[in-house]
């Protein structure tokens, strides 16, 4: 490399020493000294999509005591070559460094309020915000004992039972902040409305219009080859190039008694679990706000059940976890004096109402959650043409059929149950 030319920028290279001392400060204080550190890798292939995480081991000194060491993880600008993903990557690291510095304190004040835990997230310390090197510095939960369930597994009702409690904690303080404010929250936080369908960057919108439709005439062609699901193909057929417009619907859908602060993206990657001696879940904490969003709640609850659930779990459990849901969300606001703004049975319809957007997301995230890492979707193989890439990732996905025995009871479940619905 000559002397005038750069190194690589690489995500792992964005974690630099001022950015570790500002956090090792802001984390342990002022006096604390970093004396050394290394980028340490951890996640696989397939763990994800929006940002590359990493980790940093930092040595550090702090008064007259002896050296210490302390774990950080680093979500960083992936740095990819394509610049058609730039306005994505904008979004997603705006959006969720804006939710730990502006939604948590909020909804945190109100949960604490009332005598219950802050919402179970990772502590975000430092933001760092310049474009294309983008940075968001947290807690290593590893060093706390939580860690990542089997993506490839369907969650249990245990499991299941944690994350929807917490999704209930989250969506009712929510409500409990907007009562004491003056105007919509999304007024004074606009970046909650801000999505995939107000990318205003060259191409942004674009990209999930394709990927959208790709992935309902993939789905179609699943159904095709798995046989006695035509109708089933014919629709997602039909509804190819309404992929985006239908998800947008979905977000957008006004239903008054049901308007929180979403998670957005709440499935088996963005879910870090801890165990007891025994092997059993005893705590959670939801990750990755990077598309937090103001919502029905019935989005994150469709989007959970219908990517980290195994059909008959889902199925069998439904109504257990509804309950569970409005009994949590119940809790919060009678602690805090408000009355419910809705029953369980108008949670049950509206559940039922978004299950199209449940559907989705399956068909976009449950070939991922299943599929080796050989086989998931990577960015970074992308090339300007989006079309013709997602073409060839849906030759890998449907090739899964034959070769993955995960895939196919997963989607005949969701097929079955989009039947039953009347979704289809």
């Amino acid at each position: 490399m000559s002397e005038t030319q750069k190194p690589e920028k690489t995500p792992q290279s964005l974690v630099t020493e001022s950015l570790l001392k500002k956090t090792l400060k802001t984390d342990k204080g002022d006096d604390a000294e970093l004396i050394s550190y290394e980028v340490k890798d951890f996640t696989s292939k397939g763990d994800n999509y929006a940002c590359v995480v990493t980790s940093a081991l930092v040595r550090y000194r702090q008064g007259d005591q002896k050296e210490k060491e302390v774990s950080y993880v680093a979500k960083c600008n992936p740095c990819r070559k394509q610049e058609i993903f730039d306005s994505v990557t904008i979004m997603a690291f705006s959006k969720e460094a804006a939710f730990y510095h502006k939604i948590v304190p909020l909804i945190n004040v109100e949960l604490e309020a009332v005598g219950q835990e802050p919402l179970r997230l990772p502590e975000c310390y430092v933001n760092h915000e310049v474009e294309g090197e983008q940075v968001l510095m947290m807690r290593d939960l590893r060093v706390d004992g939580f860690k990542m369930f089997d993506r490839k597994k369907g969650m249990d009702k245990a499991h299941a039972t944690l994350v929807v409690r917490e999704l209930a904690r989250l969506h009712a303080a929510s409500v409990v902040a907007q009562d004491k404010m003056s105007e919509p929250i999304e007024d004074t936080h606009d970046f909650l409305m801000e999505d995939f369908d107000t990318l205003e960057m060259p191409d942004g919108k674009k990209i999930f219009e394709i990927v959208f439709a790709s992935n309902l005439t993939n789905g179609a062609k699943m159904a095709e080859k798995i046989g006695g699901y035509e109708k089933v193909a014919e629709w997602l057929n039909s509804k190819s190039k309404e992929g985006l417009s239908m998800f947008v619907d979905c977000i957008r859908s006004k239903n008054e008694p049901f308007n929180v602060v979403c998670h957005g993206d709440c499935w088996n990657n963005n879910i870090l679990f801890k165990y007891d001696e025994a092997g059993k879940p005893i705590d959670v904490r939801l990750i990755d706000l990077q598309i937090c969003r103001k919502a029905t709640p019935a989005t994150d609850l469709n989007y959970f059940m219908y990517t980290s659930l195994n059909g008959p779990e889902r199925k069998e459990n439904l109504q257990s976890f509804l309950e569970i849901y409005y009994d949590t969300f119940l809790q919060v606001l009678s602690r805090a004096g408000k009355t419910m703004p809705f029953s369980l049975e108008e949670l049950k319809k509206e559940y039922h109402r978004m299950n199209l957007f449940g559907f989705l997301m399956a068909l976009m995230i449950v070939p991922l959650v299943v599929a080796e890492a050989s086989e998931v979707m990577d960015f970074d193989e992308f090339g300007e043409d989006v079309e013709e890439s997602m073409k060839g990732y849906e030759e890998k996905m449907l090739a899964q059929l034959d070769t993955n025995p995960l895939l196919q009871p997963r989607l005949l479940a969701t097929y079955d149950e989009m039947l039953e619905y009347g979704v289809i």
